[in-house]
């Protein structure tokens, strides 16, 4: 047996360093441009970490089970946008818990599984591509997803739709897998095919509508031979992950699913011009997946209006993107009808049907009303660098000169990824000691740089002035960073009070108005004591004038609960459930009640910053 073991062991050594003599230099080069991407993703990580209102609410929210228990976890997830109400499966707020376990429970430990699969994403995008594409073509996408801005933008922070690249790749490789004809192992790649599809349907709503159509599309096509038991399997790991919200819907009586019946059975605007919102649709996709491509983010606007092309200045990019876009589809479609090999066929399969789902659902998202942002499209990332990779396909055919032109078109996508990568990390760089404002409402819906850095230092001032006396501390600022700051100031002892309210003044106390510089201080009710430069960010420590304090101090029972931890503590989780108690379950009147505190604040941040509220909710 051991004379076995070490044959089989030899034999298996012999064979890699026979594969490694074979393809040395190609190796190399994975290896380097993975390092490359490694490092773009991992540089400067923790200082500037993206940590707004939603990465404060995740970890509020999963820290009581890294602290107090496993069983502190929701059995509810993510929510759609306007509300939290309509909620996913829990599985990123159990993988951001496995993070926190792991890296400890900091914001950068919370980030960190993020941070883990969008480096693995790049090996695996390469095996992916390999499917259908050769050695040649699949490196020079490789090195476009190392370097893309998007790309990189979106691995370095804690978001639950951040894992969609990793997870669609895992997903749609395993279908592949086993859709093969050659494959030994179709059983063992159609379970972690069904495992990856019940996470990613957990993940973001984008993921749980268009990713089961693709994979029932494809299986419709190919009608895949899989064994009952297998199926049975498969239906039993489903059940699985999806056991916290089937629990959940029976325990409150389905009040989770009568959301959904609610929020999808509401009507869409009322003037639905269906020309405009297709010809809006295949604007965004072709901008975006430029966008991803190239790094260039002003090529595509917030809101398209009309049919998408003003102002005129973006049009040249615009008209050019659509360009590409429409070749690259009749370059798809052409090649889905000429392809003979079933396995490439089926990676064109694949890719056919998520380009046409996936428009075919952001239509729908656009004819209700709603604005489509790149955040969006992380649900079809991998396919803007595989529809390029046709195009790569067939330039490598022209005799002569086709190398030579794809050559120089990396050199130009290289090139305009890495300023834009430069300008972004030079941004981070500088924005705790400069007033930045950028535009990359292409990448993230607002044009200012926050790193957690520049939190923690305007923290550091907070902290130094509550430790002289003590007193209660109140704070104003935008709703992306209130809950933020709060975060930091109660990891450090400093307990929340409430909201200023011009009618509850206190002498024994603290009030601090966080903003950026552009914004003016026009509240009657203060003197402003001290202005505290932070870069992008100014602090106004205040004073209330003398006839408008109502009290000397707060009392316990004038003392609140911040908005966030109101919300979190309606969540039901694995403790309620075991509790047996009623009351542990979700309360429907007060969940009302923070329903219409969560107006008021979006009501106040749209008149702060002259936005209209329902711009402040899409944010």
């Amino acid at each position: 047996m051991y004379y076995n073991i070490y044959y089989s062991f030899n034999k298996n050594t012999m064979n890699f360093l026979e594969k490694y003599r074979q393809h040395k230099l190609e190796i190399i080069l994975i290896s380097l441009i993975i390092l490359f991407g490694i490092f773009l993703r991992t540089y400067n990580f923790s200082d500037w970490l993206h940590f707004e209102i939603d990465q404060s609410y995740d970890t509020l929210l999963v820290s009581p089970a890294v602290e107090n228990g496993i069983g502190n976890l929701p059995l509810l997830g993510p929510t759609a946008g306007g509300g939290r109400s309509l909620r996913l499966g829990p599985a990123f707020y159990y993988m951001e818990y496995l993070s926190a376990k792991i890296f400890g429970n900091t914001p950068t430990g919370h980030a960190m599984l993020v941070l883990i699969l969008s480096i693995l994403s790049l090996p695996l995008f390469y095996i992916f591509s390999r499917r259908y594409f050769s050695r040649y073509i699949s490196i020079s996408l490789l090195s476009l997803w190392s370097v893309s801005l998007y790309m990189v933008m979106y691995s370095r922070f804690s978001w639950s739709p951040n894992v969609l690249p990793f997870l669609l790749l895992l997903t749609f490789y395993s279908l592949l897998r086993t859709l093969s004809v050659n494959e030994k192992k179709r059983d063992v790649w159609f379970l972690i095919t069904f495992s990856a599809f019940a996470l990613i349907t957990q993940i973001h709503f984008n993921a749980f509508f268009t990713v089961p159509a693709i994979i029932g599309g494809l299986f419709i096509i190919r009608r895949p031979k899989i064994k009952i038991r297998t199926w049975a399997i498969a239906l039993l790991i489903f059940t699985i992950f999806y056991s916290p919200i089937i629990i959940s819907d029976i325990k409150t009586n389905g009040q989770n699913l009568q959301y959904f019946i609610e929020r999808f059975t509401l009507s869409g605007e009322s003037n639905n011009n269906i020309q405009q919102k297709i010809v809006q649709t295949i604007n965004y996709h072709a901008s975006n997946y430029l966008l991803i491509l190239t790094g260039i983010d002003h090529v595509n606007g917030k809101k398209l209006v009309g049919y998408g092309f003003s102002p005129a200045s973006n049009n040249p990019w615009k008209i050019g993107a659509l360009f590409i876009l429409f070749l690259e589809i009749i370059i798809l479609l052409f090649c889905l009808i000429k392809e003979k090999n079933s396995e490439r066929k089926d990676f064109l399969w694949l890719s056919t049907l998520w380009f046409f789902i996936t428009l075919f659902y952001f239509f729908f998202v656009r004819k209700s009303g709603l604005n489509i942002y790149p955040r969006f499209f992380l649900v079809s990332a991998p396919l803007a660098f595989i529809f390029f990779g046709l195009i790569l396909e067939k330039l490598s055919k022209i005799k002569k000169y086709g190398n030579m032109i794809i050559f120089l078109l990396l050199l130009l996508l290289l090139y305009t990824n890495t300023r834009g990568i430069t300008t972004y990390f030079s941004q981070l760089e500088k924005v705790g000691t400069e007033s930045i404002n950028v535009a990359t409402e292409d990448v993230f819906p607002n044009t200012a740089r926050i790193t957690l850095k520049q939190q923690l230092q305007i923290t550091d001032y907070i902290e130094s002035i509550f430790k002289k006396d003590n007193f209660p501390v109140f704070i104003n600022a935008k709703r992306e960073y209130k809950p933020v700051i709060w975060y930091h100031l109660e990891k450090r002892g400093i307990s929340f009070n409430g909201e200023i309210k011009d009618e509850y003044l206190y002498k024994e106390a603290h009030y601090f108005k966080i903003q950026f510089h552009e914004n003016s201080f026009n509240n009657s009710h203060f003197d402003i004591l001290e202005k505290r430069n932070f870069g992008s960010l100014i602090v106004l420590y205040l004073a209330p004038k003398p006839e408008y304090i109502a009290k000397i101090h707060q009392s316990d029972s004038e003392k609140e609960i911040s908005l966030q931890k109101q919300q979190i503590s309606q969540l039901f989780t694995w403790n309620k459930l075991f509790s047996g108690k009623k009351e542990d379950l979700i309360d429907k009147n007060t969940e009302d009640q923070i329903k219409k505190i969560e107006e008021t604040e979006i009501r106040e941040d749209a008149i702060d910053t002259g936005m209209t509220e329902e711009e402040v909710r899409e944010e």
